[in-house]
């Protein structure tokens, strides 16, 4: 328990002070189809009227490359998808790679790219107690239907894939204490999947710890507090275990660089997510993921996304995110 604030409790019954905390709120899925990533092309998406000024936007996307095949041309290349933040304006974008046709599977397009919100937080003069203002800080009281609130829970052995049982639109977060394994959600088959080699699922067992974050509407509890959005709606109550953001960690610049954890022993839980691609051996061009052990961030191995069998393909490694900070929650707040 702490000194001051608001006081949520998860479902272990780990109590979380979430009046200093940051939580994400769900502004609005892009779809795949809504995006031009033809050569050179951009979309743009202006969310100025949707959210207040001050308040970050963050887009999350599970693919963040492009692995372009020309049909008539003997040639391959891996391409950033550039995501652009301004003022609340979205920008996605692709680097003009010539003409040609192109040709480019669903497997290696991104589902949708995932906008949220965080929120400036309160300064108040007295130093405890809850306090909401403008629609603001927390909770993010703008949308009764679009907070992102704890459904699921796992802590237990993982060999390579874990089912989960959440919407498509769902923040998975997990902690898992072995560098060498690329993670990635799938999230049309809802499946938390765990590279241990270039291609390779599964071959370990590890311990795994994974928090499920989805959209819905919080359910009125029998007492305790309870906030209405500007839509009428209930947008928070005390019953339910938000999505609570505790650091921001920067991505390595390359592959088999590391960035430190700012407090790892609170057990540091990422998303799971395709960051880029890589060539090895001039004939294999492979989804780089995101990896993790309870120290450090980095990127691990993925499934295989082109085979040319010959030495003929240019040595590539494509990671837009490098250097960008990803959210952070702990998972000492949850387990």
């Amino acid at each position: 328990m702490s000194d001051f604030g608001l006081q949520v409790f998860s479902s272990s019954g780990k109590a979380i002070n979430v009046g200093d905390a940051a939580p994400l709120q769900f502004v609005r899925r892009i779809d795949r189809s809504e995006v031009n990533l033809n050569s050179g092309a951009s979309s743009t998406f202006d969310f100025r009227g949707v959210v207040p000024a001050g308040v970050q936007l963050v887009v999350w996307t599970d693919v963040c490359a492009a692995v372009l095949e020309s049909a008539t041309v003997i040639g391959y290349n891996v391409l950033p998808i550039n995501i652009d933040v301004n003022d609340r304006v979205v920008t996605i974008s692709l680097p003009g790679f010539g003409t040609g046709n192109w040709v480019w599977p669903a497997s290696r397009q991104p589902t949708a790219f995932w906008v949220l919100a965080i929120y400036q937080q309160p300064v108040t003069n007295d130093g405890w107690g809850l306090y909401v203002a403008q629609g603001g800080a927390f909770p993010a009281v703008v949308n009764s239907a679009a907070s992102l609130f704890l459904t699921q829970t796992y802590s237990g052995p993982f060999t390579g894939t874990l089912q989960l049982n959440c919407s498509g639109n769902a923040m998975v977060f997990c902690n898992c204490p072995a560098e060498g394994i690329g993670l990635y959600f799938d999230r049309n088959s809802r499946q938390l999947i765990g590279y241990s080699n270039w291609g390779v699922v599964g071959g370990f067992s590890v311990q795994l710890n994974v928090c499920v974050f989805d959209i819905k509407t919080p359910t009125i509890p029998d007492w305790g507090l309870m906030i209405y959005g500007a839509d009428g709606g209930v947008s928070f109550t005390s019953a339910e275990t938000p999505l609570v953001v505790r650091q921001w960690a920067s991505l390595p610049m390359y592959y088999g660089n590391w960035s430190a954890f700012s407090a790892p022993g609170n057990m540091p839980m990422i998303q799971p997510a395709s960051m880029g691609a890589k060539t090895t051996n001039k004939s294999d061009t492979w989804q780089v993921n995101l990896a993790m052990n309870n120290n450090s961030l980095g990127y691990g191995p993925g499934l295989r996304y082109l085979h040319v069998g010959t030495n003929m393909l240019p040595d590539v490694e494509a990671i837009p995110y490098r250097g960008k900070a990803v959210p952070v929650i702990w998972g000492s707040d949850y387990f």
